[in-house]
This record gives structure tokens, sequence and C-alpha cells, in this order.
């Protein structure tokens, strides 16, 4: 008796362990994967980085964060955003919520943009971070509005490890 109820034990704690990471949908890199358009770099990392969205809006997808390390830089793409003397600094928000646990939301507090430093405007990228305060299963929402009658909305979601 006493056998099958520490086996017992052990596959409820098993089984926890797993149903706390399935617990957040981690996006997952697309098939067959994203290919940025012509002009833009094809290879977004290594690590199992990958990218995820639309050319209206892409990113590059780290889809395990560590606290305190990762979130720092994230670029995001679009095809809409030309870096050079009339775009420098984009239109765009990024908030992060927490989807497993209560916590107040997170919001970039300013994006950049970069590409080449040359006088034209070329496509360039456009860069912010976020100081994700507490493991967990976070969305991250990113919207750029790159003319008054248009923006775009990218969703992914990522899981930060202590």
């Amino acid at each position: 008796m006493r056998s099958r109820f520490s086996l017992l034990f052990v596959c409820l704690a098993f089984a926890g362990v797993a149903s706390a990471e399935d617990a957040c949908p981690v996006t997952k890199a697309p098939d067959p994967p994203f290919r940025p358009p012509a002009g833009f770099d094809a290879y977004p990392g290594r690590d199992g980085r990958f990218f995820f969205g639309t050319p209206d809006l892409w990113v590059v997808v780290t889809p395990t964060w560590k606290l305190g390390r990762t979130g720092r830089k994230l670029p995001y793409f679009s095809q809409h955003f030309f870096y050079g003397k009339s775009e420098v600094d984009p239109r765009m928000a990024v908030v992060a919520r927490r989807v497993d646990s209560p916590a107040p939301l997170v919001w970039s507090d300013w994006v950049n943009g970069g590409g080449p430093s040359s006088g034209e405007e070329v496509q360039g990228f456009m860069v912010t971070s976020l100081p994700i305060p507490t493991a967990g299963c976070w969305e991250i929402t990113a919207h750029f509005t790159p003319a008054r009658d248009k923006i775009h909305t990218l969703t992914y979601t990522v899981r930060v490890e202590p």
C-alpha cells in the first residue's frame, strides 16, 4: 500500500510540473517559417529564436527568457518603417501582461529606430525593452502606427524563468 501511495505522489508531482509548463501558451515558430520581405535580414539568430509576424510587423521571438537577462532589447521590423531623416523614433507602443497570475502591466518606456548610418531613408528596425519584474507567463503586444489611418498589432507569449 505504501509503495502505491509513493508512486501516486510521484506521478502527481510530475503532472503538476508538466501542467505548469503547459499552462503557458508560449508562441511557437510558424510552420512554414516567416520570411521577411526582400531587403531585410532573413536569419533571426540562434538559441531557439525565430521571426514571428507579418510583413506589416514582425519580431524576433525568444520563447523562454531569463529574469533580468532577456528582454532588454526587443527588435521589431516592418516593411512600413524606413530609418532615416523622416523616421528615427517610430510611433510604437509595447506592453506586456502576465497571464498566469495577477501583476501590473509593463510598458516599454521608449522605442527607438535603428539602421545603417547613411543619409538615405533605408529599411531599418525598431527596438525597445521590457523590464519584466517576475518569472511567469507573459503576453507581449506591440502596436505600430506608421500612418494615422494604419495600425499594426502583434501579440506573442513568452515564459520568463527565474
